[in-house]
C-alpha cells in the first residue's frame, strides 16, 4: 500500500483511510498475545504469532517513549504519526481506529493536537520499518500483487 495506493491516491489528490490504524489495538501498548481469548481472532495474524510478537515490542517501546515525552498515549502517537504520513505526501489520511469504549473517542481526537517533531518522526518511522510478521491472517489480503 505504501508503496503504490498511497502515492497513486496522492497524484490523483483523493484521500487514503489507514486500515486498523492502532494495529489492532497492538500499538496501544495493552494487546498482550498470551492473554488472547482462544477465539480472538488475532491469534491467526503473523504479526500476533509469539516470535514476531516479542520482536515487535521495540515498536511498541519507540511509541511509548514518545508518547511519555509529549504526556500522550501511545495511541494518540499512532494516530498522529499516520495524519503526518498524509502531510508528508500530501495526502488527506482520515485513521478511523475502532473503539468499544466512549472514553476512546475522546483519547483518539488526541492526536490532532499532538506535534510531532522530526526526531519523534524518525524515530516513529525506524520502528515501522522494522514490524516484523504480516497484518493479515491472510496473505493475500495485503495489495501486494493487486494493485
Amino acid at each position: 500500500m505504501e508503496r503504490n495506493v498511497v502515492p497513486a491516491a496522492a497524484r490523483l489528490g483523493v484521500g487514503f483511510v489507514p486500515y486498523s490504524p492502532l494495529g489492532r489495538g497492538f500499538l496501544t501498548g495493552t494487546v498482550d498475545a498470551s492473554s488472547l481469548g482462544a477465539n480472538d481472532f488475532r491469534r491467526r495474524i503473523p504479526r500476533f504469532a509469539a516470535d514476531a510478537f516479542d520482536a515487535n515490542q521495540g515498536v511498541v517501546a519507540a511509541v511509548r517513549t514518545v508518547a511519555t515525552g509529549l504526556s500522550a498515549t501511545p495511541a494518540q502517537v499512532a494516530l498522529a504519526w499516520l495524519l503526518e504520513q498524509g502531510k508528508r505526501r500530501g495526502l488527506s489520511v482520515v485513521p478511523i481506529p475502532g473503539t468499544r469504549k466512549t472514553h476512546r473517542i475522546d483519547e483518539n481526537l488526541g492526536a490532532l493536537s499532538l506535534d510531532l517533531t522530526p526526531a519523534h518522526l524518525e524515530a516513529l518511522d525506524q520502528a515501522a520499518d522494522a514490524v516484523v510478521g504480516s497484518r493479515s491472517a491472510d496473505p493475500n489480503w495485503v495489495s501486494q500483487g493487486r494493485e
